[in-house]
């Protein structure tokens, strides 16, 4: 796969999947066989004509999935279920103390609980892309770049206007949940920029615990709250929320149908909306090694299936929102720039060590980012965005 990306991409990237095919110890010593019989299929998939390709892919996927048992942890069980959305392998829970009852919900929370420090420690505080855009200047530091992705993030959900309108007809601040708050970054830029009372959400108690620490440091602690709630079912009141804000977090997200109908609960049904930045896949029929390598990066990053941004919109009616028009932001975030710097920094001798200290998913998290960047390269995953408002029908 990765012969096919840029030379140093390439470099970097082997040197973190040899470490993270060699930490996968039951692959790495049985399934030399498996994995000779995959690339055959590959090499046949490339002279098949466009109309067996199909009849070919059911062949591969019924070779596929028992390996998948083999050699992945219970979690990959929600990779196989077919391409809508996971609704039958949650059991909700019934407050928000359960948020990481179900076994994936517990691997996102020790995933970020594991690598929250080594991020904040080599990018600072915002633990998402950045903004560039068509012509900005090369010399930007990833954290202006950050805190542009911000910004654009509050146009998409013209946050500013609404913060001045409901100041005017209620007397009030305005009200914003980030939903996937790491450790408080955004919460705290939205607190600053808009004078507004933020309430962050996630998995992770350990970033719950830093985002209180940061808030307090920068005299923040009145206007924002930090917990550790599940965002299918947050417990939290309804209509509490002009805005809710999700960046970037929405791609770990199982159940889509039941998140965007939770998110609608909790916002206001006068003007709310809610500001929407994930990773998709590509709208369409992805190649073989298209599928292969998402499927890493969900084991390896704790996601459920891949779907497209045109998805996401399909959902949005019925879970109580205007039809939105789904954006591509990919142009703007100089994705191999970001994903690169993310390998680079994971082979330096600090961090590797860091890395494997705690343990395999520390080097597999190294590893994913270089098919992140695979990704992007070939245009099969997507930086997607879109602003979803309440239906005037709720």
């Amino acid at each position: 796969i990765m012969m096919k990306a840029p030379p140093p991409v390439c470099a970097r990237a082997l040197v973190l999947l040899i470490l993270a095919h060699a930490a996968n110890g039951q692959m790495a010593r049985s399934n030399v066989a498996q994995t000779r019989s995959l690339s055959n299929m590959l090499m046949q998939h490339q002279r098949l004509s466009t109309a067996s390709r199909a009849h070919h892919k059911r062949d591969l996927d019924a070779w596929n999935m028992p390996v998948s048992h083999q050699l992945r942890s219970n979690r990959i069980r929600l990779l196989q279920q077919p391409m809508h959305d996971a609704t039958t392998v949650l059991r909700r829970p019934t407050v928000a103390t359960k948020a990481t009852e179900n076994p994936l919900f517990n691997d996102i929370a020790g995933f970020y609980d594991s690598l929250s420090g080594i991020w904040e420690r080599e990018y600072g505080e915002h633990m998402h892309h950045g903004w560039y855009g068509p012509g900005a200047a090369n010399s930007m530091t990833v954290q202006e770049a950050q805190i542009a992705l911000m910004e654009e993030t509050a146009k998409l959900g013209d946050i500013q206007a609404l913060k001045e309108k409901i100041e005017k007809e209620e007397g009030r601040k305005i009200r914003i949940l980030d939903v996937g708050c790491g450790i408080g970054g955004a919460s705290r830029w939205l607190a600053r920029t808009f004078d507004a009372e933020v309430t962050g959400i996630t998995l992770s108690p350990k970033q719950v615990q830093r985002a209180r620490e940061l808030a307090k440091e920068a005299n923040l602690s009145e206007q924002t709250t930090f917990e550790v709630r599940n965002a299918l079912d947050s417990g939290l009141a309804d209509g509490s929320f002009d805005v809710v804000w999700s960046l970037e977090m929405a791609e770990h997200i199982p159940d889509r149908p039941r998140f965007l109908s939770e998110i609608n609960r909790m916002l206001n049904k006068k003007y709310g909306r809610l500001a929407l930045v994930t990773w998709c896949r590509k709208n369409g029929m992805l190649d073989f090694d298209e599928e292969i390598a998402l499927n890493y990066i969900s084991e390896w990053y704790n996601l459920p299936r891949w779907v497209s941004m045109e998805r996401w919109a399909s959902l949005a009616p019925d879970a109580g929102f205007k039809p939105p028009t789904p954006l591509d932001w990919s142009e703007n975030i100089r994705p191999l720039q970001f994903w690169g710097d993310i390998l680079k920094t994971s082979l330096e001798p600090k961090n590797i060590i860091g890395l494997l200290a705690i343990g395999d998913k520390g080097v597999k998290a190294g590893a994913a980012a270089a098919l992140m960047g695979y990704g992007f390269y070939k245009d099969f995953i997507v930086f997607g965005a879109m602003r979803l408002d309440v239906s005037e029908s709720n």
